[in-house]
C-alpha cells in the first residue's frame, strides 16, 4: 500500500510537468485504486467509472493508444467483476480495438479466445 502510495506520488509530479503524457496514467492508477474497495462502496464504484473513463479518453486525445487499449482492458475486468454485462462487454470490444490500432495481434487473439461469445472487429 504504502509502495502504491509512492508511485501514485511520483506520477502526480510527472503530471504536472507533462499533462499530456501522464495524467491519464494518473487516472488509471486512480481507477485502480478505487476498484480495489468497489464491492464495499458505492463512492468508490463510481470513482472508478468515472477514472477509467477519463483515463481511456485522456489516453486518446494524448495520442497513446497503448494506454487506451490497457485501460479499457482493466476497466473492462471491473465491469465484469462488478456484474456490469453491457459495460463489460463494450469496454472489452474497446480494448480490442486499441490492441488492434496498436498491432497487438497477440493480445488481440488472447482477448477473443477467452470471449468467445463477444463478436470482435478491428473498425
Amino acid at each position: 500500500r504504502k509502495r502504491g502510495h509512492e508511485i501514485m506520488k511520483k506520477f502526480v509530479e510527472w503530471a504536472k510537468h507533462c499533462p499530456s503524457n501522464n495524467s491519464h496514467k494518473v487516472l488509471l492508477l486512480k481507477a485502480e485504486c478505487a476498484s480495489l474497495f468497489a464491492s464495499k462502496s458505492k463512492k468508490k464504484r463510481e470513482i472508478a467509472e468515472q477514472a477509467y473513463n477519463a483515463a481511456i479518453l485522456g489516453a486518446n486525445d494524448s495520442g497513446f493508444v497503448n494506454v487506451a487499449a490497457i485501460a479499457s482492458e482493466r476497466a473492462a475486468e471491473f465491469y465484469n467483476s462488478t456484474g456490469q454485462d453491457e459495460k463489460f462487454s463494450s469496454h472489452i470490444a474497446q480494448a480490442y480495438q486499441h490492441y488492434f490500432k496498436w498491432g497487438a495481434r497477440g493480445k488481440c487473439e488472447c482477448i477473443a479466445k477467452k470471449y468467445p461469445e463477444i463478436a470482435f472487429t478491428s473498425q
